[in-house]
């Protein structure tokens, strides 16, 4: 579950309980956001020196995206090719932040928490032989996934500014906004085979 916007807690089986935040740059569990959770923190056992480090990455991942989006339409940038290089600097950015076994843990964990989109990843879909229709599907699916997901915040947005502030709307909406996401999830997982979608679910879990 990437969810796109706003805090997530997460309830991970390696991990425990985390919470991290997603924005228009970046889903809660991209690697960009994984990296500046207080709780990824604790879990990495990141120094100070390594928590100010990966701030400084997340900041340099912001402006790449500034840059590239200036003078056209913004396009989410998981699903969006031309904004590649930026992130998988940031995974490589992360590899000499944390060396090899730290970052593999946190890939890990962001394959575990986008779920679906992680497919999107080239290094994801390399390891399970996506074929190039696959790939096409995927990239098509994620484009619909986040039409959807707008529809659903430009509902929510519309309660809101008919005054639905009573308790229990804000959470609710949340809820919504995470159901579009599974829900999107499982449309991307539909298109893999039963042994990609195992072996997917191996290298969430993988150790190495």
């Amino acid at each position: 579950m990437a969810y796109r916007a706003g805090e997530l807690r997460i309830d991970d089986p390696e991990a425990g309980e985390l919470r991290v935040a997603g924005d228009g740059y970046a889903a809660a569990g991209e690697v960009v956001t994984l990296l500046v959770s207080p709780d990824v923190h604790l879990l990495l056992g990141m120094s100070e020196e390594e928590v100010t480090r990966a701030a400084q990455i997340e900041r340099r991942f912001r402006e790449a995206l500034r840059q590239l989006y200036a003078g056209g339409e913004w396009r989410p940038p998981h699903a969006d090719p031309a904004a590649r290089s930026a992130r998988q600097e940031v995974e490589r950015e992360a590899g000499r932040l944390l060396g090899g076994e730290r970052a593999a843990r946190l890939r890990r964990l962001s394959w575990r928490v986008r779920g679906g989109d992680a497919l999107l990843d080239e290094d994801v879909a390399d390891v399970l032989h996506l074929t190039a229709e696959q790939r096409r599907l995927l990239a098509t699916v994620a484009e619909d996934n986040e039409r959807e997901y707008a529809r659903v915040l430009a509902e929510a947005g519309a309660v809101r500014g008919r005054g639905a502030q009573r308790s229990g709307d804000s959470s609710g909406l949340q809820g919504r906004a995470r159901d579009a996401d599974d829900a999107g999830s499982a449309r991307l997982l539909e298109l893999l085979t039963p042994e990609q979608r195992e072996r997917f679910t191996q290298l969430q879990g993988d150790a190495g």
